[in-house]
């Protein structure tokens, strides 16, 4: 399922040659009700991003689409595992997760100095494979004309909100921070979001790990208070006192640079 139809794997053969495809499905058919006229919209939105950005590593490859009887996209990607599958995961390591939280910061970076906003991604949109590479083929309110200080009308509402949606339907570039920010603390805290109950980085975990999950042994105290800190800095409830996620990103390459040359310092030490 994505957050507004269904994904399904397939087979495009082109002569004797055949390759693996995905394909994404809008689930109504042609011409929509009333009260499904977010959805053609929706669709609309994300054909236009991939003409605008369709070279980004982490993000999946647009090969054709329908609009006929049936909304559907084909992407030239074959398909792993999604990302919600393996996110409670034991063998689903601090490394790993890091790793995928930095590929969707560098995507969402790149996206937004195109003036690229996308509403939503979830742990569902994600594709991730043995390598620990990511590819998003879902997002939720797609606008490709947007300046770091617009306020966006919100035209239709897929997947989650952020504070600034709910109370005035209006939206900005740090909209996408705060939902980037969602889906670090589950990484992060290996737990499924909870609407109910946001993270607070003054509540400290037993051994002073803040949002860190206790089973990861190998994270030091620094880099658990530091993590926790840009966390609940993504989802600071004034849209302003985000950071941008070129920030974001910026601070998670020196997290991971910094954590893995801790890890490397204390394996020499033991042999």
């Amino acid at each position: 399922m994505t957050q507004s139809g269904r994904l399904f794997r397939g087979t495009i053969t082109e002569g004797s040659v055949k390759r693996s495809v995905i394909v994404k499905t809008w689930d109504l058919h042609l011409p929509a009700h009333l009260i499904h006229v977010h959805r053609p919209f929706q669709f609309c939105d994300e054909m236009e991003l991939y003409e605008t950005a369709n070279a980004h590593q982490y993000l999946v490859k647009l090969s054709r689409y329908c609009c006929e009887k049936r909304l559907a996209a084909v992407y030239d990607e074959e398909f792993t595992t999604v990302l919600s599958d393996v996110l409670l995961a034991d063998d689903f390591g601090w490394e790993k997760r890091i790793n995928v939280a930095t590929q969707l910061a560098d995507l969402l970076t790149w996206l937004h100095k195109k003036k690229i906003a996308v509403g939503s991604v979830t742990a569902s949109c994600i594709m991730i494979d043995k390598e620990v590479s990511i590819k998003v083929f879902d997002f939720g309110n797609i606008d490709t004309v947007v300046n770091e200080d617009s306020e966006i009308a919100l035209k239709y509402l897929v997947g989650r909100g952020t504070p600034e949606i709910i109370s005035k339907g209006k939206r900005t570039l740090k909209s996408d921070v705060y939902i980037f920010g969602l889906l670090l603390m589950e990484l992060i805290s290996k737990t499924k979001f909870d609407s109910c109950h946001l993270p607070d980085p003054n509540e400290d975990k037993p051994g002073g790990n803040f949002l860190v999950h206790e089973c990861f042994e190998e994270v030091d105290y620094q880099t658990a208070a530091e993590i926790s800190k840009l966390t609940c800095c993504c989802l600071d409830l004034d849209p302003g006192n985000r950071p941008t996620m070129k920030s974001v990103f910026d601070t998670l390459v020196k997290l991971r640079v910094g954590g893995k040359r801790k890890r490397d310092e204390n394996e020499a030490k033991i042999e």
